[in-house]
């Protein structure tokens, strides 16, 4: 619930401007002023809800007997004990109950609550609330009363009790929260916030509920929500490049469950009234597989911003997963959306009207068809590259978060942070505490810039327009590739960055048929002042024990080895930090590494002007032995050998017009190029014999024409080259939910291209 610091709000100003020139029609869609109810509820509706009703254990036999609770003892449930929150849910309850049974008891504690909505605040008949209920926390409370007391009016909108009196002070409670918030509350025109979510479902239902009613007021209304919040701000939200484009949420999955869910809600009960945003279904079926890319293989969820859990990752949220359900994905997504709700056993705890509207959805269950899938998927618009080696609960899973300054609270500045999971053990893991604006919480590299402010230094800043992944796939034997370039991260406000190179490549090399794999991490930085280093830092959720170059711990069934092979400088530390958070007096937020969950630590500084390094992080099952690992003279490279299978990955320096190095050679010898000489994306690939190794050389042209970004060969026992292609497994749908099967990014984009996946090496 908590607000944005200061520092992020800086680009609301430059978000509105955007949004004044985003996409709108010409006039307002005509106000609906037919009967009611106009808000969702139809006969279908009805009639699967009054069905559901005798269903032992459905949803809607929940809200009847939590509302007969209610009904029956009003003094138990008379306080609200958070903005509203209480008393919504007590509506939601109540207004299912009496949609299914029709009883007017239940009719009547709906009422009670909506009364209590419109004029209390903490107490049912206190008279405390009224006008300004909903201002509360900049508007937080919006998401709550708005949006269930507009249903009420309009579900019992010809109900005795609902008065003219009644409905005439419900629309000076709705003028008064909605004009407030339209000037004054908190986010209310930034798309990819909780609180903006909050206020558009607010101000749409309200809009729907009392059109007709509320004259010219009410007509000003309707044409603010559907030409500026939707035909508007969520129109270009949604387009391709937009902060939603790929259905991830840049605050994090502590605030996204309800956000997209009132987003789907929102735009169902406005489709039937002629107002339909270009971009929603597609972005539903993003959602619906971006949630399945987000599950750990032990079925956990990546966090991706703020959360006080003290874990590495979250439980699956039900609002999610039912997010696709509740609005109009489309039969085959809600049929994976219920399929995924019964397999993970997810219930809500607080939202029984979206439950039972999730539950009432006439579709069979489908299994998700994930062996048909690509294995790796990166959504736009936040920048989260999702990837694993194989589906299922025994793969090695990795994300990789490269985002450039997106107007968006509770996302901290980490580009080139990244997680990686082999079956149920979280091994590397980011615990950045809540709230945390440093990018040393997390496993990002950092390079200390000269002009940021000294509570921020050595991490990266807020201000960047350029941050990007180069390349982000998978080919068709396994292997992982991604490229952050973070270099304009240090960007402050107009002043442009003054880290001229800062880049870290992933490359992930599963073995064991995807049980296990070999992290390579090259990290290259250009920082212009021998004083200014470059920091790098892998946090494992387990204890490590150094010797020289090489750190080595177990969680859970896994071995975690985090090697490094060179380095221009620096000496290893492993050092175990103990849980707390970012708040304390004498803590400087921009640059605290206190974590949320005990961890331990690996650190490499690495001095300026020039930095580079190269770690492999190695995670099997303990009795396995580590891969053999060994340098490539004469190059940033490695080898790396294990189960009788030998990857070989090398780094180019930057502007090299070739690269040379010697490998050993053998069948099945697969070569990663990162930063090789390219033209036109390609780069040619030439080797020969020399003794027992293969003598290799990439160019921008001649040899064996292969994509550049990265060059990924296999070699045989005679040294001739194939290329491993990134795999070509479609998305499903025909929208772009995330990109197609191209291999490297779009630079106008947060994020890029499609990766596609595949299974193991070999």
């Amino acid at each position: 619930m908590a607000r944005a610091p200061l520092h992020v709000a800086v680009a609301v100003a430059a978000a509105l401007a955007a949004a004044a020139l985003a996409p709108t029609v010409a006039h307002a869609q005509k106000e609906p002023t037919g009967p009611h109810p106009r808000i969702l509820l139809d006969d279908d509706l009805r009639a699967a809800w009054k069905k559901a009703a005798k269903q032992k254990g459905s949803a809607v036999a929940a809200a009847i007997t939590a509302c007969d609770e209610l009904t029956a003892n009003p003094n138990q449930y008379k306080r609200d004990l958070y903005m509203g929150l209480d008393w919504a849910r007590y509506l939601q309850q109540c207004l299912v109950a009496w949609v299914a049974t029709g009883k007017d008891g239940h009719a009547k504690t709906v009422l009670r609550y909506f009364t209590a909505m419109i004029d209390d605040l903490d107490n049912v008949g206190d008279g405390k609330g009224g006008d300004k209920a909903a201002w509360r926390d900049s508007g937080f409370a919006m998401r709550a009363m708005g949006p269930y007391t507009a249903l009420a009016y309009d579900w019992l909108h010809d109900h005795p009790q609902m008065t003219d009196e009644l409905k005439a002070r419900a629309r000076q409670r709705f003028a008064s929260w909605t004009d407030w918030y339209k000037d004054n509350g908190y986010r209310a025109r930034n798309p990819g916030n909780n609180y903006q979510a909050g206020y558009l479902i607010g101000a749409t239902f309200i809009a729907l509920a009392q059109a007709g009613d509320a004259g010219r007021a009410g007509t000003r209304l309707w044409g603010h929500v559907v030409d500026d919040l939707w035909n508007g701000d969520m129109a270009t939200a949604l387009a391709p490049g937009g902060v939603l484009d790929g259905g991830d949420w840049g605050e994090g999955w502590q605030y996204g469950p309800l956000s997209v869910a009132e987003y789907a809600i929102t735009a169902r009960a406005l489709a039937p009234h002629g107002v339909a945003v270009e971009g929603m279904d597609r972005w539903l079926e993003a959602l619906a597989i971006r949630n399945i890319h987000g599950l750990s293989p032990g079925d956990e969820f990546f966090v991706g911003g703020d959360t006080q859990i003290d874990s590495a990752n979250l439980a699956p949220p039900y609002l999610s997963f039912a997010a696709p359900l509740i609005g109009e994905a489309g039969p085959d997504v809600w049929a994976w959306a219920k399929d995924e709700l019964i397999e993970l056993g997810l219930r809500p705890k607080d939202w029984p009207l979206y439950e039972a509207l999730a539950e009432a959805r006439a579709v069979e269950r489908k299994p998700v068809p994930r062996d048909t899938w690509p294995t790796t998927f990166l959504a736009r618009g936040i920048g989260t590259f999702y990837a694993r080696s194989e589906w299922g609960p025994d793969g090695v899973w990795m994300v990789m978060q490269c985002t450039k300054t997106v107007d968006v609270d509770h996302m901290p500045a980490n580009a080139g942070n990244f997680v990686v999971s082999r079956g149920r053990d979280d091994a590397i893991v980011d615990p950045s505490p809540y709230g945390s604006l440093s990018s040393l919480s997390s496993n990002a590299p950092t390079v200390e810039s000269a002009h940021l402010p000294d509570d921020y230094k050595p991490g990266q800043a807020y201000w960047s327009e350029k941050t990007r992944y180069v390349w982000a796939r998978q080919t068709e034997s396994g292997i992982i590739a991604a490229r952050c370039d973070y270099a304009d991260q240090y960007k402050f406000q107009h002043r442009p960055s003054d880290v001229p190179e800062a880049v870290r490549d992933v490359v992930l090399v599963p073995y064991g048929g995807g049980d296990d794999a070999a992290v390579v991490v090259v990290d290259r930085a250009r920082s212009g002042e021998k004083g200014r280093e470059l920091f790098l830092r892998f946090n494992v959720d387990g204890k490590l024990a150094l010797s020289g170059d090489v750190a080595t711990g177990k969680v859970g069934g896994t071995q975690v080895t985090v090697r490094r092979v060179t380095s221009t400088s620096g000496k290893p530390e492993a050092r175990s930090k103990k849980k707390g958070d970012c708040f304390g007096a004498s803590t400087t937020r921009g640059n605290c590494d206190i974590p949320r969950f005990d961890v331990d630590e690996y650190r490499l500084i690495v001095d300026g002007p020039e930095m580079s390094a190269l770690h492999v992080i190695d995670l099997a099952a303990p009795a396995k032995a580590a891969p053999t690992v060994t340098p490539i003279a004469g190059v940033d490279g490695v080898v790396l050998e294990r189960d009788g299978r030998r990857a070989v990955v090398v780094a180019a320096k930057p502007g090299a017009k070739e690269i040379g190095y010697e490998a050993p050679r053998g069948a099945g010898t697969y070569h990663v190029v990162v930063g090789a000489p390219e033209s036109g994306g390609k780069a040619g690939v030439t080797a020969t014999q020399s003794g027992g190794a293969c003598k290799v050389t990439v160019k921008a042209s001649g040899g064996v024409a292969v994509d550049a970004r990265p060059v990924v060969v296999v070699l045989d026992d005679a040294c001739a080259v194939t290329e491993d292609p990134t795999q070509k497994k479609p998305l499903p749908g025909t929208g772009r939910v995330g990109g197609g099967p191209g291999t490297d990014v779009d630079a106008g984009a947060v994020g890029g291209g499609a990766a596609d996946g595949g299974g193991a090496v070999g």
